[in-house]
């Protein structure tokens, strides 16, 4: 193989293997942001169960308070009872009332024990599931640091071959470089194998005078339907 297509050849591999890991960053991202959405899905649903929470220990709170007024307002009404002098529709409206808030407060009473004691249960499984959110979410986390590992280690990679790129462009012949480079542009491999006579980036035949031009391998010869690179691959 004449010496312009062996670095044609040799820069079309670098080229093809910067796209290849342009490819692996592209999934990296694409990892990434699942990684991030389900990291961000874990917070949110934890956040939720921790407002849950919060909300009943608020109800029970809320109805702990509902007693103590109830309580409060009960002593009122019967110390106007023993020591006001107050007409008798206002005292039987009095006595009705205690009757009425005393039963209510037995109610609440229970009720408030019993929102506290669901909430006291629930603060328990609460912090068991917090162990667990903090593990998911840390394997989350190693998942994501791998994952920027792994992209540094492709960036370092990209680097490199760009440097080595760099070198092999220059050893090409000037005159092929513009070619090389439209051809780069327009997407796959500038530099392709003949097999059987046949194109391997358009896939189509190639003539006859081509394909020997291409054995002969004395000058750099391009595919008269794709325009690109031609070298016959070694048996």
């Amino acid at each position: 193989m004449n010496e312009a297509l062996v670095q044609l050849v040799a820069l079309a591999e670098v080229d093809a293997g910067l796209r290849t890991l342009d490819g692996r960053l592209v999934d990296l991202e694409r990892e990434e942001k699942r990684l991030r959405d389900r990291l961000a899905a874990e917070d949110e649903g934890f956040m939720r169960r921790q407002e849950a929470h919060q909300a009943l220990r608020h109800s029970a709170l809320a109805k702990s308070r509902e007693a103590d007024d109830t309580d409060e307002k009960i002593r009122t009404y019967q110390h106007k009872l023993d020591h006001d002098i107050i007409p008798y529709k206002e005292m039987e409206y009095l006595r009705e009332q205690v009757t009425f808030l005393r039963g209510r407060l037995d109610e609440l009473a229970d009720e408030a024990l019993q929102l506290m004691a669901e909430a006291e249960a629930d603060e328990g499984k609460l912090r068991e599931e917090e162990v667990a959110h903090e593990k998911r979410r840390g394997r989350l986390e190693e998942d994501l640091a791998a994952l920027a590992r792994r992209r540094a280690e492709i960036r370092a990679e990209q680097d490199a071959l760009r440097l080595k790129r760099d070198e092999l462009f220059q050893r090409v012949p000037a005159r092929l470089r513009g070619h090389y480079a439209r051809l780069l542009a327009s997407g796959g491999s500038p530099v392709v194998p003949v097999v059987g006579g046949v194109c391997g980036g358009c896939h189509l035949r190639l003539v006859e005078t081509t394909v020997e031009k291409v054995k002969a391998d004395r000058e750099v010869v391009t595919c008269e339907h794709c325009s690109r690179f031609l070298y016959l691959p070694p048996s």
